[in-house]
């Protein structure tokens, strides 16, 4: 098992980030899809999206953590930073989705799909240089 991981510490940064954040995207869409088959007749789609994204928030900052960044700041430090940077994608991805529904006339399944995209170039942005920074002084100071 050892060998598995550190070829996986060799792959760059924006290589784990891809396949971590592939992970936490499906299961985030998939949390998403499935709140909304069930619930799309009586709970409209923004909601739908809000209530996924808090779902999935919890897995994707362990994933993040400890697959692709390797932090070793307080967890509850990186954890709030996290979320700050998760509400800056979750509202661009808010707005990206109200607009591809009511100007661009796509149904929310297909639209989460195209905002999807967009968001993960947002969120390794976040993510590396503010969620996940070290907040260390070289040296240990």
């Amino acid at each position: 098992m050892r060998i598995e991981w550190e070829a996986w510490w060799r792959a760059p940064q924006q290589v784990r980030f891809l396949i971590a954040g592939g992970y936490n995207t499906l299961v985030g869409y998939l949390i998403f899809s499935a709140l909304y088959l069930l619930l799309g007749r009586y709970v409209h789609y923004l909601v739908i999206a809000c209530v996924a994204h808090v779902i999935s928030v919890a897995s994707a900052f362990v994933v993040h953590r400890f697959l692709v960044f390797r932090c070793n700041d307080d967890w509850r430090r990186s954890f709030l930073r996290f979320n700050l940077s998760q509400l800056v994608a979750l509202g661009c991805g808010l707005c990206g989705l109200y607009g591809l529904v009511n100007y661009a006339h796509l149904r929310p399944l297909v639209a989460q799909a195209n905002v999807t995209i967009l968001s993960v170039i947002l969120s390794y942005l976040l993510h590396r240089y503010f969620s996940f920074r070290s907040t260390r002084m070289p040296g240990g100071l």
